[in-house]
């Protein structure tokens, strides 16, 4: 009798202990978790349906719309795209967060389907995914191209096309006005070209664009495309405005070019012995295809051309642009060329070849450089970094997969940072300032920050103030026309990367 008392209330119990002990979880994961039902976001701009905020950055520059916003909702913020959601940094502060502090949580890429396709599924250094391929890349593009390994041979060949520029200036007719810009692109271009491709890259295309047109689309489609941010919707607004059409069209012929390079250098491999002093890049790399390195890993054919691109995409228009903007800057302020003229012309002396230039102790020619980096951003929006995993920033609750977008050029204008100067040009901000921007300081990001920071950080500066004591070496410069300093157009363009809007063209006078 007592049993069957018992065992009735057996079931009724027992659902009460595991409800109750259910609740108690439930309470507890709540709190210990209560990012998951109340996340703190950070602001967002108030944004439509479908659409999102593209409305409050379309038509303008994205970097001084995204600027302009973070004034009003905070360094920290939040927009979406489509559907798409993007965290917009606009401090040295939240970057250093980012690329130091938290480094190893925002070190990935997103996956665009341009960036795709151009970088034979993310095979590159630039747009990869963090994983062991990236870093294998990036150390064959470090230690291979822009190491002490290939210093010798670029420096020798920057030296031979500033003697041959010198000597082109020089025969120009007096009070002759000459394309600076153009004149420069190929500098960079026959040095950056020849060093990776050896004299290939002289040859046009087989077929499609000329090689500077090219270029340009490369960079105009690695921007990326609208449809990315539609989900839904994102395949037929890349297929309507024609976005589809152009990335087949761009990767045909750039694979097409790299094609006719690495057959090129096949060829004459097979034909004869290539001598150390003739190898390149690619030549390096092709005999890397054919054995492993010491980690085991041996790059292939998609490899090699995903470098390739990072080479002809990031290697030479960056550049270029920084000399273009450091030159216009200088000829805009006679105050900076009198005083940068004095110091390379005394430091240097009388000299015959451009090779016996020595720019190490030019202090103020530094500054030069650093102060068109800060007012120029090469990159004006850092290629976006990609959150793996849950965090915070600001004590704002950040997800996997966030997209993060540094407006490097915001952030080196802020004159909470830089002094109410800041939009100005002047170099001696940075008699005072040391340390390295983007590993030691970030201020200023020209060339990013943390591990995927631009290869290029050592040796592109130093390249940009050869050329620039050379120039303001053996020339005088003056505007064409009678132009007033004041009256030189100084409007900028570009997506990806930022150049000046109109060339560069300068009257040159033979100084020596």
């Amino acid at each position: 009798m007592d049993i069957f008392t018992i065992i009735p209330q057996w079931p009724v119990t027992t659902t009460l202990v595991i409800f109750s002990i259910f609740y108690v979880f439930l309470r507890t994961l709540k709190s210990n978790n209560s990012y998951i039902t109340n996340p703190k976001l950070p602001p967002c701009p108030p944004k439509l349906p479908v659409i999102g905020n593209l409305h409050q950055i379309c038509g303008k520059p994205r970097h001084e719309a995204l600027w302009k916003l973070s004034k009003e909702y905070g360094p920290v913020m939040q927009i979406y795209i489509g559907s798409k959601q993007f965290l917009i940094i606009t401090s040295p502060a939240m970057a250093k967060e980012i690329l130091k502090t938290q480094d190893h949580i925002f070190c990935s890429r997103d996956h665009f389907q341009a960036t795709k396709r151009l970088t034979y599924n993310f095979s590159d250094v630039a747009f990869s995914p963090y994983n062991s391929h990236w870093r294998e890349m990036r150390k064959l593009l470090v230690t291979e191209f822009v190491g002490p390994k290939r210093a010798k041979v670029s420096s020798h060949v920057l030296v031979t096309e500033m003697e041959n520029m010198i000597n082109d200036l020089s025969s120009y007719p007096p009070n002759t006005a000459v394309n600076l810009s153009n004149m420069l692109m190929e500098i960079v271009k026959q040095m950056v070209c020849k060093v990776a491709f050896g004299n290939n890259y002289r040859r046009q295309p087989v077929k499609g664009p000329s090689w500077h047109l090219l270029i340009h689309q490369v960079l105009e489609l690695l921007n990326g495309s609208l449809g990315d941010s539609f989900l839904i919707l994102g395949f037929l607004i890349d297929q309507f405005s024609g976005f589809n059409r152009r990335l087949n069209d761009g990767f045909r012929s750039l694979d097409a070019y790299m094609d006719a390079i690495i057959d090129d250098h096949i060829k004459n491999k097979s034909d004869q012995e290539t001598s150390d002093e003739d190898r390149d890049f690619v030549h390096t790399l092709l005999d890397m295809m054919l054995k492993e390195n010491a980690t085991s890993y041996r790059p292939n054919h998609a490899d090699l051309k995903a470098l390739m691109l990072n080479i002809l995409a990031g290697g030479i228009d960056t550049t270029v642009e920084t000399m273009i903007w450091a030159m216009s800057e200088i000829n805009r302020n006679s105050r900076v060329m009198l005083k940068l003229q004095s110091e390379v012309r005394s430091c240097t002396g009388r000299i015959r070849n451009v090779g016996e230039l020595d720019t190490k102790k030019m202090t103020y020619l530094k500054m030069v450089v650093k102060e068109t980096l800060r007012l120029h951003s090469p990159v004006p929006l850092l290629i976006p970094h990609l959150c793996l995993s849950h965090t915070e920033i600001a004590g704002y609750n950040v997800y996997p997969s966030t997209p993060v977008l540094i407006n490097a050029w915001g952030i080196a204008r802020d004159p909470s940072t830089w002094g109410e100067n800041a939009a100005e040009f002047y170099p001696e901000r940075f008699e005072n300032l040391d340390g390295d921007f983007g590993r030691d300081r970030f201020e200023m990001l020209p060339f990013g920050g943390g591990r995927r920071s631009c290869p290029a950080i050592n040796t592109a500066p130093a390249n940009v103030e050869f050329v620039i004591a050379t120039l303001v070496y053996w020339f005088d410069w003056e505007l064409p026309g009678g132009m007033k300093c004041e009256d030189l157009n100084m409007e900028d363009g570009g997506t990806l990367t930022l150049g000046k809007k109109m060339p560069l063209c300068l009257v040159p006078k033979k100084h020596i």
